[in-house]
C-alpha cells in the first residue's frame, strides 16, 4: 500500500504517489521539523537525555470524543494502520500507545472514530484489498476520513501528527479535513522519544533516526564490518 504525500505536495486530483517520494519528502519535512523547531512556530522542550524535541503542547481530552476504546477498537485500529502503512504485523504496544494519543487528541479524537467507521464499512463483507483501501479511505469523497488516513500514516512513519497550530480543546469543534484551501499553518506534533525512535520510516530508509543514538554506546570508534 502507498503512503499518501506530504500535505502540501497532494494536488486537488488527489493522485496517488509513490512510497519513495513520500517517503523522501516525509524525511525533509520530519528533519527539519526537528532541527528547526522556531521555523514551526513550537516550543522547545528538552528529553531527559538532553535531545531537544519540538513539542507543541495542547490539553489532551480525558477520554475520546464519543466512543469507547477496546479491544475491539484495537483490534481494528491495527488492521486499518496495517492496510495504510504497509506494513504487517505492527507492534501491538506500540499501535495501543498511537491509539489512545490519537483518540484523545482535541484536533483529531473525531477524525480517528469516523476513519474506524469506514474501515468497518469497508471491512464488513471481507478483507479489503488495496483497491478498496484506495478508493473508499485514500480517495474517499469525505475530507475527514482522507485526513485522518494521513494522519494515521503520519503517525506509524514518524511518531508524528502534522496538523494545525491550534491548542484549542473545544469540545464542539468538526474533524480535520483534508481541505487544499487549507492555508492554516501546521507543524509536527510528536510523542515520546521512543516512539520518534522507533518511526517505520526509519526502517525503510535504512537509517537511524536523527539526533539519537545508531548504535551501542561508543559504536562509532570501532570500523564497520563488511
Amino acid at each position: 500500500m502507498n503512503p499518501l504525500d506530504c500535505p502540501d505536495a497532494i494536488d486537488s486530483s488527489k493522485e496517488a504517489i509513490s512510497k519513495r517520494r513520500f517517503l523522501g519528502q516525509l524525511a525533509a519535512a520530519s528533519a527539519a521539523a526537528i532541527l528547526w523547531p522556531s521555523g514551526a512556530n513550537a516550543v522547545m522542550e528538552l528529553w531527559e537525555s538532553g535531545d531537544p524535541l519540538c513539542v507543541v503542547p495542547y490539553p489532551a481530552l480525558d477520554k475520546p470524543d464519543g466512543y469507547e476504546l477496546d479491544l475491539a477498537y484495537l483490534e481494528t485500529f491495527i488492521a486499518v494502520s496495517g492496510a495504510l502503512t504497509g506494513v504487517a504485523p505492527l507492534d501491538r504496544h506500540l499501535a495501543n500507545q498511537y491509539m489512545e494519543r490519537y483518540a484523545t487528541h482535541p484536533q483529531l479524537s473525531k477524525n480517528l472514530d469516523i476513519l474506524t467507521k469506514a474501515y468497518r464499512n469497508v471491512a464488513a463483507s471481507k478483507k479489503p484489498d488495496e483497491n478498496d483501501i484506495k478508493q473508499n479511505i485514500v480517495m474517499s469523497s469525505d475530507g475527514a476520513v482522507r485526513a485522518a488516513a494521513k494522519q494515521l500514516i503520519y503517525l506509524w512513519y514518524t511518531s508524528a501528527f502534522f496538523i494545525p497550530l491550534d491548542p484549542g480543546s473545544d469540545p464542539s469543534r468538526p474533524p480535520l479535513k483534508d481541505d487544499p484551501a487549507d492555508t492554516r499553518k501546521k507543524v509536527w506534533v510528536y510523542g515520546t522519544p521512543e516512539q520518534y525512535e522507533r518511526g517505520l520510516m526509519w526502517k525503510v530508509i535504512s537509517a537511524h533516526a536523527p539526533m539519537t543514538p545508531g548504535g551501542p554506546r561508543h559504536y562509532w570508534e570501532s570500523v564497520p564490518a563488511a
